[in-house]
């Protein structure tokens, strides 16, 4: 099996380290290689662990040229309309070429378009990674057939929840962002993470796949974490409260909002920049909880769908 990896940043360089790790120890790995890396510089042909450019090409004609069987998508997100990832999905899975991503954006703008042509060749799209990284979020549903989910509720924003965390223990809004990007929890501009883009679009990620919904980023309303006070800080902390961004997602309702959580909802025990998880359908309710982000994290979470690909189970 012929890996094409797109994007070489922070998490494409974890998971390669990740992958020669697994390789030498797990023969399901034995006969899989990656045979080249295509950045916005062009791509590079072979396995090296320093990039350098061999043909000046895009991403779609990278694609062409290697011919994989599968992508692995680490680039980053594309909000605008989702490319180059969009059409490099199209241009593979319209040829048999499997996609594994934890790119956001390209899923939470055409879930449905991306899935639809994936479904007409056959061919498997592994997505774990774009929803609480290495955290089976996505995966937990592929093991949990014919159950029908009636509502899903989290937490899926760790630099948010760091923030609230450290604004509970005293900190001002500036204080704790600042902390939040000298731990590296925060990127420079984390306007997605505050306003609740970055939530939104993973929740749209999940209801779509997990309650087979159509619905895109901006067709339901979401609000982050910049309007809170300190004075709500104080009052929740003062009734034994806390406030957390939770995403939420029923048969009627989709929204990203701050909500005030009392000791009794298993939430409110989250902090720092875990992620967790709460699934309900007709069988059990199953709280799940774990790091949400981070290279290392990340990069599991792609060579999970990987592994599953190869066991027929994506």
């Amino acid at each position: 099996m012929k890996l094409l990896l797109i994007g070489y940043g922070n998490v494409g360089k974890a998971f390669r380290k990740l992958f020669h790790e697994k390789k030498e120890r797990y023969p399901i790995l034995q006969n899989v290689e990656i045979v080249g890396i295509v950045t916005r510089q062009g791509l590079m042909l072979g396995d090296k662990e320093n990039f350098t450019v061999d043909k000046q090409v895009s991403v779609l004609d990278a694609i062409d040229y290697v011919k994989p069987d599968v992508i692995v998508d680490m680039s980053s997100p594309n909000y605008k309309d989702g490319e180059p990832s969009v059409s490099a999905y199209m241009r593979a899975l319209s040829n048999g070429i499997h996609v594994i991503t934890v790119n956001k954006a390209p899923l939470a703008l055409k879930f449905r378009e991306i899935f639809d042509v994936a479904e007409k060749v056959g061919a498997k799209i592994g997505f774990q990674g774009t929803v609480m990284s290495g955290t089976p979020s996505v995966n937990l549903f592929r093991i949990q057939p014919v159950v029908e989910v009636s509502r899903i509720r989290g937490i899926l924003n760790g630099t948010t929840n760091y923030i609230l965390t450290r604004l509970y223990e005293g900190l001002s809004f500036n204080e704790a962002i600042k902390e939040a990007k000298e731990k590296g929890y925060a990127e420079e501009d984390p306007t997605l993470d505050l306003n609740g883009f970055d939530a939104a679009a993973k929740l749209t990620i999940l209801t779509n796949f997990v309650m087979n919904r159509n619905v895109k980023i901006g067709d339901f309303k979401f609000k982050g974490i910049t309007e809170i006070t300190s004075e709500e800080i104080r009052r929740a902390k003062s009734e034994g409260k806390k406030i957390k961004l939770i995403a939420y997602a029923d048969n009627y309702t989709i929204q990203v909002s701050p909500q005030v959580l009392s000791p009794q909802d298993p939430l409110y025990y989250i902090d720092g920049v875990e992620n967790a998880l709460e699934i309900q359908n007709e069988i059990q309710r199953i709280i799940i909880r774990g790091p949400g982000a981070g290279p290392i994290n990340a990069a599991y979470g792609a060579l999970s769908d990987l592994v599953l690909l190869l066991e027929g189970c994506l």
